[in-house]
């Protein structure tokens, strides 16, 4: 395993730092928290989390991790036991520590998801890092705290989330009255989980809009001015002579149940606002625009005259390429290619009874095509200008920037997917599908 440099002086810089991290204020004021074992910074690693650098005992050798913090350039010092038992002030030895950014705290400004958290005086470390573990496996980020102790960046909290917190919006309140009121001004239904309430919880009325679960001290559950201000309070109902469950326990089964709710009241204005459904409602209305100017001018419709640009750019292309560009199926490619091979505006190779054609079908673009081509850039231009009305220059190149971006993305996951397939057997080797 190779290291960047070996540390041998407890005056290091980096081992100074290091040291700084074991208590809350020092965490806090260094923006940074420890990241202790192999296990956990492999884990951090694999999330994303920005590692500094990462600090091994001498001697100590894990290929696997080293080859890992290579790939995602986090230097690796090595530093004598004495050093490391200074760093993490533990008797019990540990070889591996990494120090990684710690975002903290976000601002009152700062965006909320659609779902939040809320731990109310829950002290446990083990609970709050199983509370916030569960909460990022289940896709919220959002966590809320209502005291000015709760502490998410200790090792034991990190190490029952097993790195989750790194990856969480963590707000802090005075108290849980400035809590609840913020949340309700941002929109949230506020929903209490207590024995007593007076909702079963898979079945409470969720309005299907954001929500904000508060989840009680161990002992104690959620204070009578929280329960008060709540808009639900729900219970898990149990069965035989249990009477309560840990709290971590309890909030995972709540945040599942309420985000399933919640996701449910709301899947109707959740599909009209899907990604794939905007960009495909988009694109069938952009060739609306197109094909009504089209029309004017002639008998080429927006899929003809998009086939024509691309292979005017591109002088010729395999078919299997065209069909993902244009974003068509087999029968309607060959469709479309028809009418242009009888104006002659292209030609096709490959794709018929010829012997001595080449292996792959492919398309190219006439002098003839070129010039219809030039022909409906006049049209193509206009029918933008208008699609662009309102936008500045700017907001025009986020745009296709964005786009761009989305289309890189769903190509990488489609090629991933092809991939998994091929390994799996399920597929024949040959070319990836359109897309």
């Amino acid at each position: 395993m190779g290291v960047s440099g070996v540390i041998e002086s407890i005056k290091d810089e980096r081992i100074a730092a290091a040291r700084a991290l074991a208590t809350r204020a020092g965490r806090m004021a260094a923006g940074r928290c420890l990241i202790e074992g192999v296990s956990l910074i492999r884990q951090a690693v694999a999330a994303g989390a920005g590692l500094e650098y990462v600090l091994c005992a001498a001697g100590a050798d894990e290929p696997a991790l080293g080859a890992e913090l290579a790939g995602a350039g986090v230097p690796v010092y090595a530093v004598r036991d004495g050093l490391m038992r200074k760093i993490t002030g533990g008797t019990k030895p540990v070889g591996w520590v990494a120090v990684a950014a710690w975002s903290g705290e976000v601002g009152p400004a700062a965006p909320y998801g659609d779902f939040a958290v809320v731990c109310e005086g829950v002290a446990d470390p083990g609970n709050l890092g199983t509370i916030v573990r569960t909460a990022r496996a289940l896709g919220v980020r959002d966590v809320v705290l209502t005291d000015e102790a709760t502490d998410l960046s200790s090792r034991r909290v990190l190490d029952a989330a097993r790195g989750a917190v790194l990856g969480c919006r963590v707000r802090r309140f005075a108290d849980p009255e400035g809590a609840v009121a913020s949340l309700r001004e941002a929109g949230f239904q506020i929903v209490v989980t207590s024995p007593r309430g007076s909702h079963v919880q898979s079945m409470a009325p969720l309005r299907g809009r954001k929500l904000a679960l508060v989840v009680g001290s161990e002992t104690d559950g959620v204070g009578a001015a929280t329960l008060a201000a709540a808009d639900l309070v729900v219970q898990i109902p149990m069965a035989g002579a249990v009477e309560s469950l840990n709290v971590g326990v309890a909030a995972g089964i709540s945040i599942y149940e309420l985000r399933m709710g919640m996701i449910l009241s709301m899947l109707t204005d959740r599909i009209r606002d899907t990604l794939g459904r905007n960009l495909t409602l988009g694109g069938h209305l952009v060739r609306q625009a197109f094909d009504a100017h089209l029309r004017r001018i002639g008998d080429l419709d927006s899929a003809q005259a998009v086939l024509l640009m691309v292979l005017a750019c591109e002088r010729s292309a395999p078919l299997d390429r065209l069909r993902r560009d244009v974003g068509v199926d087999t029968e309607e490619l060959a469709s479309l290619l028809a009418p242009l091979r009888d104006r002659g505006y292209v030609t096709t190779t490959g794709d018929g009874p010829d012997p001595g054609g080449p292996a792959e079908p492919a398309a190219g673009i006439t002098a003839e095509g070129e010039r219809a081509v030039a022909g409906l850039w006049a049209v193509q231009e206009r029918v933008e200008e208008e699609l662009y009305a309102g936008f500045t220059p700017e907001e025009r190149e986020q745009l296709r920037d964005l786009l761009h971006r989305v289309q890189e993305n769903a190509i990488r996951m489609a090629e991933a997917g092809d991939r998994d397939r091929d390994r799996d057997g399920d597929g024949d080797g040959g070319p990836p599908p359109a897309r």
